[in-house]
């Protein structure tokens, strides 16, 4: 349905790739939850998206959120088919003569279906990405620091299915969340994980477009500090892997929660 702000109109849309038989498509619409199913959907496509029109006439992509079996057709709504959110987001900068990345995230301390009114979200991890090759997304990398050290909490057995809220990649997602190619490198998603995009830039309305604004506000506000420091008195380093040099996690400044 059609969403208006002052200065775009949004539009959120169910969609999927499918592998059409006899030139029929098999698809569902559930009038009790607003959802609907496609049958014969490629692995990994389906998903909710929110857009708008840029003045080219092409479509800009807002928000995507895959779904498993049954779409729902709003933006904001279908986030809440996760058990557990978690946002990452990186910002490149040249500090000390190397590229490097500052990676902030932020996690919804419980399933976001158990808050009756405003979901809160809090700070998870901060880490410094130091002597990034010119070939290499610091994204990726932020990705993959940020699971590694902080994914134990919100193992699929545990706590079921992970949005993971990036604003980077979108036209690889679908390999990604098919597993068909690694987040970064050979690295899998972990069981029940998927990639949500949404842009720090346009996205104001949905929890995932709150979530990925304030990573990119606190990393930017991270770079800053970091850029006045000394960073070569860092003692908890970790050695890169050739797509970097070293990392480091370092002290999270507490915001209120949101």
């Amino acid at each position: 349905m059609p969403k208006n702000d002052k200065q775009r109109q949004r539009s959120d849309w169910a969609s999927a790739i499918i592998n059409v038989v006899d030139g029929k498509i098999d698809f569902m619409y559930d009038f009790a939850d607003d959802t609907v199913s496609f049958g014969g959907a490629e692995p990994g496509s389906l998903k909710t998206e929110r857009s708008y029109e840029r003045d080219s006439g092409k479509p800009k992509i807002v928000s995507s959120i895959p779904a498993t079996k049954r779409i729902p057709f709003d933006a904001e709504r279908s986030i809440m088919a996760y058990d557990a959110i978690l946002a990452i987001d990186t910002n490149t900068r040249i500090i000390q003569g190397k590229r490097c990345g500052i990676c902030f995230s932020y996690h919804v301390p419980k399933p976001p279906k158990g808050y009756g009114g405003q979901i809160p979200y809090e700070p998870l991890g901060l880490f410094l990405i130091a002597g990034v090759a010119e070939d290499v997304n610091p994204e990726r990398i932020g990705w993959h620091l940020t699971l590694s050290r902080h994914l134990a909490p919100y193992r699929a057995e545990q706590h079921g299915r992970l949005a993971i809220v990036v604003d980077s990649e979108l036209g690889r997602h679908n390999a990604i969340n098919a597993r068909a190619e690694g987040y970064y490198g050979n690295h899998l998603l972990p069981a029940g994980a998927s990639l949500i995009y949404a842009s720090a830039d346009t996205d104001k309305e949905t929890l995932q477009g709150q979530m990925i604004r304030l990573c990119d506000a606190m990393a930017t506000q991270a770079a800053d500090a970091i850029e006045k420091a000394d960073c070569g008195n860092l003692t908890h380093r970790e050695a890169g892997d050739g797509s970097y040099e070293w990392s480091a996690a370092l002290h999270i400044p507490r915001p209120p929660l949101r």
